[in-house]
């Protein structure tokens, strides 16, 4: 099997760092966010879902996947259902709101990374990891990336999140799927994961007590959810 970790919408591979991972994986990155430059062309699940399904050396894909990760996985699994042995997918839902994730591009746009920084962390961390900063590693790990990000990269992300719509067609999804949800998500709440989970057959919905960035401010806990899917997707 190969574990591909899909990361949320402005960070990299970076942010799985303090997890333990229970099997090597492949920390995949977006164009545009972290080392790897905008490649001019339009952002766009579909393709960032192709581009995916062609990793691996053609091995089933465990996917894995936060937020815009788990969208990104979602397509995958939609597009490319030969390539998808398991989904974990976490604080996401199976379609998006296009208007919000629009403004939210043209919000940086205007205002640059700095001007989105604040309303992004609330939504992110639970005032509690807020307060803590900067100690808190995962804010720490989250504030110095967005602020190091290009704006326009940030915005590709918002534009692909838009398009996001493939809650009718997950009935059709046979790959073995679990859904984590954040008690205290403020952007993807409990029920919307629900939704999700009742969408794709045999799914698992698993909640766990934390915030949107949930693998940044409960890592042990979200270790633990993904190597029980893992082991219970190996037997």
């Amino acid at each position: 099997m190969t574990l591909v970790l899909l990361p949320p919408v402005g960070l990299d591979d970076r942010c799985w760092d303090w997890l333990d991972l229970p099997v090597p994986a492949i920390r995949h990155v977006y164009p545009g966010f972290g080392r790897r430059p905008r490649d001019g062309r339009p952002a766009d699940l579909d393709a960032w879902a192709d581009e995916v399904a062609a990793l691996g050396g053609g091995e089933p894909l465990d996917l894995a996947g936060i937020s815009m990760g788990s969208m990104v996985a979602q397509h995958v699994a939609v597009r490319h259902p030969g390539r998808v042995r398991s989904l974990l997918l976490a604080c996401t839902g199976g379609s998006a709101d296009p208007a919000s994730a629009l403004a939210r591009a043209r919000a940086a746009e205007e205002t640059g990374m700095a001007g989105v920084l604040d309303g992004t962390l609330r939504r992110w961390f639970t005032p509690e990891a807020l307060a803590a900063r900067p100690a808190h590693p995962g804010v720490a790990y989250a504030t110095a990336t967005l602020l190091a990000l290009d704006p326009r990269s940030w915005a590709d992300g918002w534009h692909a999140i838009a398009g996001h719509d493939v809650l009718a067609q997950l009935g059709a999804v046979t790959a073995l799927a679990t859904c984590v949800a954040g008690s205290g998500d403020l952007s993807a709440p409990v029920e919307r994961v629900r939704t999700l989970a009742e969408a794709i057959p045999g799914a698992r919905l698993e909640i766990l007590d934390g915030p949107h960035m949930i693998h940044l401010e409960k890592p042990a806990a979200f270790s633990a959810v993904l190597a029980s899917h893992l082991e219970r997707h190996a037997r």
